[in-house]
């Protein structure tokens, strides 16, 4: 049997390039946008599809592993997954680019969905925190360090090479997935294709996640459009929870929700995709609008913070191995440390300078690299092995639905709270000029000869209330984070049942 070390190492890597790709593509809108004269609007279809194909994918994996087979399925996916990426760096159109993200998604939400559950196929039960200390690393490392891989090389090179970048990464871990994944002792091939719960599936979480990428642009509820994907995730989801529990093969078995710890863990993965996500999305905007960062500028401010949290889930899976402490600690006091970061932040002014930034983000990596291991082993120690692989996939799912929608609230009420600041500063320097053309006028300077020195110093109220919208928002962050708390605290920390010969 291969090193389940090395089998880690193997779905780590290929994790980390999946989730790089969810965050290296936003530093490239600019640069897309020209080479396919697309607005934002049209562009922004690139992440927005490869989202929605990944949450699509997610709950489904488990079913797809077992009826593929776990070393087929996940060949394929990563096989799939490149070749996408080659079509992405190759398309002359953009409906070419946005189909081939499109590819990229469902295949690597196979990858992401699959990836945990053959970390705790080939580790013992008392050794499983390590190998997922190590997953951890990933899940973190990869999305965070989308903005900087991304800015060095569309600075030095082009932005083909954010999708060129996978092919050597990706070849280098299917040549150790070949080696080292098999099928599952645990999975059994359905004697049935549950085409009806895939739709349903299909068209409630997609229509969830058009309408969380997409409310903001569309004015939430004051669009047709909005509405319309709110009542077809209404009805997808709804129907697909009746019809799953009375489908012979269901794709997603919904039993996993009647394990307390489970459903809990799914809840609290919730919150922290919500906070991960959001600020990994809030942070490299206030660095690059309000202080003057470049896309791989931010990228280098916040990699100290990545490093803490690397280093912090791996110590964490060390001490969650031991099992000489409750897990539950673990997180509680990691989401504690989250909520300190985030008033941390709410201390940052126009005059910070990247310096200042580290620490916050250096104990908000800390504080993040606390939860991950210890709530994964609350969440899906309990479940039947042949549960495991469907399990991780609603994990995985719960966590980028709880960013997709901590990403839409963050967007939505920064918007609404500088515009809500800004008014009330503004009235301080002048009623006359109060109105939405100030609020979107170009940036001035005493060497324009059309320089106005009540225009400039509405320009300084702008960003004043933009830091304050910034504040007011990690504030927000870290409160939602605290919610997490209860919820551990009512999970159950049952310790495996370790068989005789894997003691001592």
């Amino acid at each position: 049997m291969k090193s389940p070390w090395l089998v880690a190492f193997s779905v780590t890597l290929i994790s980390m390039m999946e989730l790089l790709d969810v965050t290296i593509v936003n530093v490239a809108i600019p640069s897309l946008m020209g080479s396919f004269g697309a607005s934002v609007d049209e562009i922004s279809w690139v992440s927005t599809g490869y989202i929605v194909a990944n949450v699509v994918i997610l709950p489904a994996s488990g079913w797809l592993s077992a009826w593929f087979g776990r070393r087929r399925y996940y060949l394929g996916s990563s096989l799939v997954f490149v070749a996408a990426s080659l079509g992405c760096a190759l398309a002359t159109e953009l409906w070419q680019l946005v189909a081939c993200r499109i590819v990229q998604g469902l295949a690597g939400g196979g990858l992401l969905g699959i990836s945990q559950a053959i970390i705790y196929d080939v580790f013992a039960k008392d050794k499983v925190s390590t190998g997922l200390a190590l997953y951890g690393v990933g899940v973190m490392m990869g999305p965070t360090l989308g903005p900087s891989v991304g800015g060095y090389l569309i600075d030095t090179y082009s932005w083909h090479w954010i999708f060129l970048i996978n092919l050597p990464i990706g070849a280098f871990a299917i040549l150790l997935c070949w080696l080292c994944v098999h099928d599952s002792a645990n999975e059994r091939r359905p004697q049935h294709i549950d085409y009806l719960g895939f739709a349903l599936l299909a068209l409630g979480v997609g229509s969830l996640q058009v309408l969380l990428e997409r409310g903001e642009h569309w004015d939430w509820l004051e669009s047709d459009l909005t509405l319309l994907c709110l009542l077809l995730a209404s009805l997808g989801l709804a129907g697909f929870c009746y019809w799953e529990r009375r489908a012979a093969t269901p794709i997603v078995d919904l039993a996993l929700f009647r394990n307390r710890e489970f459903f809990m863990g799914s809840v609290c993965a919730f919150c922290v995709g919500f906070g991960l996500y959001s600020t990994l999305f809030m942070v490299p905007l206030l660095l690059q609008t309000l202080l003057a960062q470049s896309a791989y500028q931010a990228g280098m401010v916040i990699f100290p913070g990545a490093l803490a949290s690397a280093v912090s889930t791996l110590v964490i899976g060390k001490l969650s191995q031991e099992n000489k402490i409750d897990e539950r600690v673990f997180v509680s006091i990691g989401i504690v440390i989250y909520a300190y970061a985030m008033y941390l932040h709410t201390q940052f002014t126009l005059q910070s300078s990247p310096d200042t930034l580290y620490w916050p983000l250096i104990i908000r990596g800390l504080g993040l690299g606390m939860i991950f291991v210890p709530l994964t082993n609350l969440a899906m120690r309990q479940l039947p092995p042949a549960l495991v692989a469907v399990g991780s996939g609603v994990l995985n799912l719960m966590r980028q639905l709880g960013g997709s929608v901590g990403i839409a609230v963050a967007v939505s009420l920064l918007e609404r709270g500088a515009w809500a600041r800004y008014r009330q500063l503004s009235e301080q320097v002048s009623e006359a000029t109060l109105g939405n053309s100030a609020w979107q006028s170009p940036p001035l300077d005493s060497a324009n000869p059309r320089f106005d020195p009540l225009l400039l110093a509405l320009r300084e109220t702008q960003n004043q209330a933009q830091m304050l919208g910034f504040s007011q928002l990690f504030g927000l962050l870290g409160a939602v984070m605290l919610v997490g708390v209860p919820m551990v605290l009512l999970m159950r920390n049952r310790k495996p049942i370790v068989p005789p010969e894997q003691e001592g």
